[in-house]
């Protein structure tokens, strides 16, 4: 239940629409009581120690005329309807753009842009305060006092707003240039990288986390996915800790952001008898674990990933043809690859107290996350000779980098796979640019 709850927390704060309404909800808890209880701004102010500034206030309030008010706040809220016009169209323009030139699930990294939620958050805001502000104002004859703070808190979200309108059009004209959208998706992968604090994995936990799952394969018992959907999140150790108490030992087969397809399995379980039922270890493994329509960010980098794989292919097709994209694109993932193999693998085995092993999950360290993102960039820039000495020094400073064993070999067998792209060049300068690159790498190496 946790793990489920936490997957549709992470799934509110990812959507466009969180932030902004709760932001429309915290103004108005506040707006609401200040004008209905009549709330003096000159007694605010007195109360942080403006004297001075509180006294001048309060002539203010003494003439302030209310139809006045009204027409202010009348054109405060045209003006925020206005502004959120502008900002539909021009999201709905730039991304059109991005989603043609970049690929259409980057459009995701610029909706949940801060920026983005807090300009349709600020719009909101002013515009209900002074839709709020109005209907008091209609209410019997109200004071001057009542009128002046209406006005204020409107205009002030209202001057918010404008600012927040400037950084939003700054933010929708980097969206258009794919430079900018490289290095954003770029540092949100590398960040995903280093935001995981979980324990690293050593060589004895990867060879424990092997011979478990070869042994679950040989003699375990498969536990079927119940339903279909994306795996966002698993709670290793609560899957852990129901584990130990029920005598198992579990090996799970899927990752974060996999798909699960019914009555695939899920998991292989060891120590269940043949007359054994599967439903108590489906309901424990369907308690710890969180399902989505669709791939989201998770603990594991890959979606982040992912997308500037897509990028660098979508730059390398023949629509496009723009291989210093995929270039820029190669350099952010073999960033983020680079130092998830010096972190080392996280942690994906839980032990008995004693030492067993009892729950493992398929590994995402960089053994497993590099050939993913670079494999296809390499297959669709064959051709392009910038690109393949690109991802040649990139691995081999991801080979001197990894410290674990899987991390070099998979580091290894890309840069085999660089070597034997770039005999298919028919330019001989293209061929000896990629093998100088290779073997200033196999120097550094020996050296």
């Amino acid at each position: 239940m946790t793990t489920r709850l936490k997957g549709l927390l992470t799934a509110a704060l990812e959507s466009l629409w969180f932030v902004p309404l709760a932001m429309l909800a915290i103004s108005q808890a506040l707006v609401l009581p200040a004008l209905l209880m009549g709330l003096e701004p000159s007694a605010g102010l007195t109360l942080l120690g403006f004297d001075d500034f509180a006294r001048k206030v309060q002539e203010l309030e003494s003439g302030y005329d209310a139809d006045a008010a009204r027409d202010l706040l009348t054109m405060i809220a045209g003006g925020m309807v206005t502004v959120i016009s502008i900002v539909f169209s021009l999201s709905f323009v730039a991304l059109t753009l991005t989603s043609q030139q970049i690929g259409p699930r980057i459009i995701d990294f610029w909706l949940q842009a801060n920026v983005t939620q807090a300009l349709l958050g600020l719009s909101l805001s002013a515009f209900f305060a002074a839709l709020s502000g109005l209907l008091v104002l209609t209410q019997g004859d109200p004071g001057g006092a009542s009128s002046l703070t209406a006005v204020l808190i409107a205009s002030v979200l209202g001057s918010l707003t404008l600012v927040a309108v400037v950084l939003f059009a700054t933010r929708m004209s980097e969206a258009i240039r794919a430079d900018a959208t490289v290095a954003r998706v770029g540092d949100m992968f590398v960040a995903a990288v280093a935001q995981d604090k979980a324990p690293r994995a050593d060589a004895a936990e990867h060879r424990e986390a092997v011979e478990l799952e070869a042994l679950a394969r040989a003699e375990g018992r498969a536990i079927p996915a119940a339903t279909a959907g994306y795996l966002a999140s698993v709670d290793l150790d609560g899957l852990a800790d129901w584990a130990r108490g029920h005598g198992l030992r579990l090996a799970l087969l899927a990752r974060e952001n996999d798909h699960l397809l019914p009555g695939a399995p899920l998991a292989l379980a060891l120590g269940m008898h043949h007359a054994d039922g599967a439903g108590g270890v489906e309901d424990a493994l369907r308690a710890r674990l969180a399902l989505t329509p669709r791939r989201r960010r998770t603990g594991v980098a890959d979606f982040e990933g992912d997308a500037l794989a897509e990028i660098a292919m979508r730059a390398l097709s023949p629509s496009l043809n723009d291989p210093f994209t995929a270039m820029a694109c190669l350099d952010r993932i073999l960033e983020g690859c680079l130092r998830l193999a010096a972190l080392g693998a996280p942690s994906r085995l839980r032990r008995e107290p004693g030492g067993e092993a009892i729950v493992a999950a398929p590994g995402c360290g960089a053994a497993w996350l590099a050939p993913r993102l670079i494999h296809p960039v390499i297959e669709a820039g064959r051709d392009h000779a910038q690109v393949l000495e690109t991802a040649a020094r990139g691995l081999c400073a991801l080979r001197e980098a990894a410290t674990a064993p899987e991390d070099r070999d998979a580091a290894e067998r890309l840069i085999a796979r660089v070597a034997r792209a770039a005999e298919g060049l028919r330019d001989p300068d293209d061929r000896a640019l990629v093998q100088e690159a290779l073997a200033s790498g196999d120097g550094r190496q020996e050296g």
